[in-house]
């Protein structure tokens, strides 16, 4: 612990090492319920709603009676970056340990990690009856905003500080989760933000070159 390596690098899943922007976008795309979503994230950009509500709004629009099989079914077909099982192997062999931080929906978040080897990780959760079926309010547990905070919890419960990690993200709602660890690294694919405390990459296994 002396040297001061970097030990946890923290991934972003959707959009960073899923090639699809967001599960959630998924899900509204198969029910046919885009534009209620779109609604939601506006009035949550906004300031108008806080996530839980968003979260809210976004499982009500759904058709009724949708199972857990059926979200995992619809998630199931998510497709990794090409290079992401290789940096995180690269990683792992660097003796420096993964994790994912997603606002996403938890099926697919313990689906990417099982898939990449990742045994840590937080997203936003579904609930369901005892017969399978969703129920109205979700599980908040990672505001996409505030990625820091979940980030943050989880770090301290695994005993490593901030600084003595790396994370990675690809859109604006990543910032405070990226500027939280020593360093930060976005995916230029979608967004560039100007803070000179955030790195560019074009390709995950970038992040090898600067550890």
């Amino acid at each position: 612990m002396k040297d001061g390596r970097i030990l946890l690098a923290a991934f972003d899943m959707d959009g960073t090492l899923l090639e699809q922007d967001s599960s959630w976008v998924a899900l509204h795309k198969h029910f046919g319920t885009t534009k209620h979503g779109e609604a939601s994230l506006k009035l949550y950009s906004e300031g108008k709603i806080d996530y839980g509500e968003f979260m809210r709004r976004d499982i009500g629009s759904w058709p009724p009676a949708v199972t857990r099989d059926k979200v995992d079914l619809i998630l199931s077909k998510y497709r990794l970056r090409p290079e992401a099982k290789e940096t995180v192997a690269a990683l792992r062999k660097r003796g420096v340990d993964s994790v994912i931080v997603t606002s996403g929906i938890d099926i697919l978040a313990e689906k990417v990690a099982s898939d990449l080897g990742i045994t840590r990780w937080v997203a936003n959760g579904l609930r369901f009856d005892r017969n399978g079926m969703v129920l109205p309010n979700g599980v908040g547990r990672v505001d996409p905003t505030r990625k820091d905070v979940a980030y943050r919890k989880m770090l301290s419960g695994l005993g490593i500080p901030p600084e003595r990690t790396i994370a990675v993200g690809d859109t604006a709602y990543d910032i405070t989760f990226l500027k939280s660890a020593r360093k930060g690294f976005m995916l230029a694919h979608s967004t560039r933000v100007n803070d000179p405390e955030i790195i560019h990459i074009e390709k995950l296994t970038d992040i090898l070159a600067h550890l």
